[in-house]
């Protein structure tokens, strides 16, 4: 049973007004199945940055435990300042709970104890059972529901069934101003990181890329957010695996188009992974979606270009690849289509032939959701809802997963499906 720190509300109120120890703290995967990612914030720079864990609860300074340097970086963008830190804790067990603490060791100052739980280690094809939350376009400045503390509330009071979280893209929404539409403001980007911190330091949380958080170079999103990706300083597109499951992160605001450099790293991961593993469960997920019907410029596949562009750029892999879903936000809505390629449903959700797609951009944040519906597509599944809430995605076994949304307003599931693992 994985424990939760009970201190974290006293641990951000200490960091936001004395800036005495680390805020923001973030565990992610990395590219290999025994080790994970922690990386925080600190307002002036550590000289001696640390990562204490143990499979055994402990006491920071008092106890022995093993410890791994962090390492110190910086923001090049006008505006911000701090430090992210980070640490990468290698050789961990599978199914096994460890208890960390990050902090400076020559200043004896370090985080309450937080805890998470790794998965299975280099298993491919068959399934251990896990649950993941899904969510999109979620920021700090919400007003009432559309505020981010009741996705984030919600997401504490189940995280416990949680194996962990993707957030597709839409991260804090520091870009509103005019003023801030360049750089970001780092004041919102860290209020933020902190209102997630009860969610973020107890289970991994992946990302990708939306709109809202390019600024104008990414450069702060990726030094935020450190994914597993080949270049973090340059690319934005990953994969991991998990008890099974193939993971497939890719940017739809970098060029997407055949020949470019993600175009052609997506084909060679999809390739290389379903070669070996023609009957594995794999899911892609991005900001912007293939399907949408919200009505609003991307989801008008007659006027809008780039929409045309990232369909016809992509759609075919995850149809040549049998991509099982695909998982996006950016709509501020949540709607599922039917298994879908070209338009056109192909197949059920029982012997899907294509795809199934699903937008969740319902994570709530200062602009609100999009109410307004186009007619019912072909290819919808009729389930087409306005609310805030996120996603539950349960992996049962090989050959069937479920799909739920959780509605914010009193965090229960208000839709639910099961899918068979398609071959196409």
């Amino acid at each position: 049973m994985k424990l939760i720190s009970l201190f974290f509300i006293l641990s951000i109120i200490i960091n936001c007004c004395f800036s005495i120890i680390p805020t923001s703290v973030r565990l992610a995967f990395t590219k290999n199945q025994d080790e994970i990612r922690v990386t925080w914030w600190v307002n002036e720079e550590m000289d001696s940055p640390v990562v204490l864990y143990n499979s055994e609860m402990f006491v920071p300074e008092q106890d022995s435990v093993n410890g791994v340097v962090a390492t110190v970086m910086d923001y090049d963008t006008l505006g911000f300042h701090g430090h992210p830190i980070t640490a990468i804790l290698t050789g961990l067990q599978e199914m096994t709970q460890y208890f960390y603490s990050v902090g400076n060791k020559n200043s004896g100052e370090y985080t309450t104890v937080y805890n998470f739980t790794t998965g299975k280690i280099n298993q491919i094809g068959e399934i251990t059972p896990f649950t993941l939350s899904i969510f999109g376009d979620m920021g700090y400045g919400g007003k009432g529901l559309d505020s981010d503390f009741y996705t984030v509330s919600n997401l504490y009071e189940r995280s416990n069934d949680l194996a962990f979280n993707i957030h597709v893209g839409d991260i804090a929404y520091a870009d509103e101003t005019w003023e801030t539409a360049i750089n970001g403001n780092q004041t919102i980007w860290n209020q933020f990181l902190d209102s997630i911190n009860p969610v973020s330091s107890h289970l991994i949380y992946m990302t990708c890329p939306g709109n809202h958080d390019i600024f104008y170079d990414l450069s702060v999103y990726r030094r935020t957010w450190l994914m597993p990706t080949d270049d973090s300083d340059k690319v934005s597109w990953y994969s991991y695996d998990y008890n099974g499951v193939h993971f497939v992160g890719i940017s739809s605001e970098h060029d997407f188009l055949p020949l470019s450099e993600q175009h052609t790293w997506i084909e060679n991961d999809l390739n290389s992974f379903r070669s070996k593993n023609p009957d594995s469960w794999i899911v892609m997920f991005a900001h912007r979606p293939f399907y949408c019907s919200t009505v609003w410029n991307w989801c008008n596949n007659t006027e809008d270009y780039l929409k045309k562009a990232f369909v016809y750029s992509l759609e075919n892999l995850l149809y040549k690849y049998n991509v099982d879903m695909f998982i996006s936000g950016h709509t501020h809505s949540s709607e599922r289509t039917l298994p879908t390629y070209n338009g056109q449903p192909l197949g059920t959700y029982s012997n899907p032939k294509a795809t199934v797609h699903i937008t969740v951009g319902t994570g709530g944040n200062s602009e609100g959701n999009q109410h307004h519906w186009y007619p019912q597509p072909v290819w919808s599944s009729g389930y087409r809802i306005s609310d805030n809430g996120f996603g539950l995605m349960n992996f049962i076994n090989s050959t069937t997963l479920s799909w739920q949304f959780v509605a914010n307003i009193n965090n229960t599931i208000v839709d639910e499906i099961f899918i068979t693992k398609g071959q196409f």
